[in-house]
C-alpha cells in the first residue's frame, strides 16, 4: 500500500508539472544499437505490454538500448498504467535497469470534462475511448492489480517523464528514437518546454492515425492514440523531426490469428509472458470465431523501428491533425504535397502502408516466447 500511495502522489505531481534464430527475423545492421525511449499508455499484456516485453528481449540481444519507459494517460488513467508498468518491469526482471517515468495525466486540452462535453454534443461513443470510459481514479484503492499481482518493490522514478525525455535527448544527441505508442502528450510537452531537443531527436516512430481508412475511437472518425490528445499530435506533426507513422491502414491488415496465438500461448517452456498472453486471448479463440477481429497494433511500430525492411509499401505524405471541436476531432488530415510550401508549418512524414506480415508474425512470436527474466545487454541503471 505504501508503494501505491507513492505512485498516486507521483501521478498527482505529473498532472501539474534474442536467440540465434533471430538473425533471419531481424535484418538491421546498425553499427551501434539504437537508443529507444518507450512512450506508452501502458497495459499488462495487450499491445503496449507486448511492446515492452519485446523491447526487453531486443535489448538483451544487443539490438537496441532501451533507455526507459515514459507513461501517459491513454488506454487507462495514468495511475493504473504506472502501476501496471511497475509490475511489468519486475515481471521481466529489468526493474534495476529500466526506470518507469510518470508523465501526463491529461491531454493538453482533451481531459475528462472535455470528453463529457464531446458526448453531450455529439452523442455517446460507438468505439474505443480508453481511459475516458470511466472517471479518473481518486485513491489507490481504485487501482486494479494485474493477474499476477501488484509490483512488490519497484516504484516510479522521481524525474518527470518530460524531463527524462529532454535529458536523454541532450545526453545522446541524434541517437534517441522515440517509440511513440501513446497519445504523444509527453513528447509535445517536452518539445514545448525545451525546443532545442527538436533537431537532436533521431526519429519518432509511432503507431497512430488513419490515412485512408476509418478510425477506431469514439465515433470512428479518428484513431485512438491521436483522438485522445489531438493538440499534442499537432505539435509533434509540425515539429521538424523525422517521423514514421504506422497507421490503422497497416494494422487493419495485421490480425492476431489463431495460429499465431497458439504459437505463443502453447509455447514450451511457458513463461510469465506466454501465460498472461494465453489467459488474455484464449476466450477469443474458443470453439466459435472471435466475436470481433483482433489486430496487432503497437508492436508493428516497434518492428519498423528496429528493422525498416518489414515495410513493403510506404508513402511520404504531409500529415496534419484536425483539432476543431467537431465530429472529426482527432482525425488525420493528409496531403500528397506540402499545402503551404512557403510557410515552415508542416513537415513530411513517412507513412507505412504494408508489411511483410509473415516475417513480422515470426518476429512477434519469437520475442514474446523468449525466456523470462530477461538479462539486458547494457549496464545503465536508474
Amino acid at each position: 500500500m505504501l508503494q501505491h500511495l507513492r505512485l498516486f502522489a507521483l501521478a498527482a505531481l505529473a498532472v501539474t508539472a534474442a536467440s540465434a534464430g533471430a538473425s533471419d527475423l531481424y535484418r538491421g545492421h546498425d553499427p551501434a544499437p539504437p537508443k529507444v525511449i518507450l512512450d506508452t499508455d501502458f497495459n499488462t499484456i495487450s499491445d503496449d505490454g507486448q511492446a515492452l516485453a519485446m523491447l526487453a528481449q531486443l535489448d538483451a540481444a544487443g539490438k537496441l538500448d532501451l533507455l526507459g519507459v515514459a507513461v501517459a494517460t491513454g488506454n487507462a488513467w495514468l495511475e493504473q498504467e504506472t502501476s501496471d508498468a511497475l509490475k511489468a518491469v519486475e515481471r521481466l526482471g529489468i526493474e534495476r535497469s529500466i526506470g518507469v517515468y510518470v508523465g501526463a495525466k491529461y491531454g493538453l486540452l482533451h481531459d475528462y470534462a472535455a470528453y463529457l462535453d464531446e458526448v453531450a454534443t455529439f452523442g455517446p461513443p460507438v468505439d474505443y475511448v480508453g481511459a475516458f470510459s470511466s472517471p479518473p481514479p481518486t485513491s489507490p484503492s481504485d487501482l486494479v492489480a494485474p493477474p499476477d499481482g501488484f509490483a512488490t518493490h519497484t516504484v516510479p522514478q522521481r524525474q518527470h517523464a518530460v524531463d527524462f525525455m529532454i535529458e536523454q535527448i541532450h545526453r545522446y544527441p541524434h541517437q534517441v528514437s522515440i517509440l511513440e505508442i501513446a497519445p504523444p502528450t509527453n513528447l509535445a510537452m517536452a518539445i514545448r518546454k525545451d525546443p532545442s531537443i527538436v533537431p537532436l531527436i533521431k526519429q519518432v516512430v509511432t503507431m497512430a492515425g488513419q490515412i485512408y481508412v476509418p478510425g477506431n475511437a469514439y465515433n470512428d472518425a479518428a484513431e485512438f492514440n491521436w483522438w485522445a490528445d489531438p493538440e499534442a499530435v499537432k505539435i509533434v506533426l509540425r515539429a521538424p523531426i523525422p517521423k514514421v507513422i504506422v497507421p490503422l491502414d497497416l494494422t487493419n491488415n495485421v490480425p492476431l490469428t489463431k495460429p499465431v496465438f497458439q504459437q505463443i500461448a502453447y509455447h514450451q517452456p511457458a513463461t510469465p509472458i506466454t501465460k498472461l498472453f494465453a489467459d488474455a486471448y484464449a476466450p477469443f479463440f474458443g470453439s466459435a470465431p472471435p466475436p470481433y477481429p483482433l489486430f496487432i497494433w503497437d508492436t508493428t511500430a516497434l518492428a519498423y523501428l528496429v528493422d525498416p525492411t518489414f515495410a513493403t509499401a510506404t508513402r511520404d505524405l504531409w500529415v496534419d491533425m484536425d483539432t476543431t471541436f467537431d465530429a472529426n476531432y482527432g482525425k488525420s488530415i493528409v496531403y500528397d504535397t506540402n499545402p503551404k510550401p512557403a510557410i515552415p508549418l508542416l513537415t513530411q512524414s513517412k507513412v507505412v502502408l504494408a508489411f511483410d506480415t509473415a516475417r513480422f508474425y515470426a518476429f512477434y512470436a519469437d520475442l514474446l516466447t523468449r525466456p523470462v527474466p530477461v538479462h539486458l545487454s547494457h549496464g545503465h541503471t536508474h
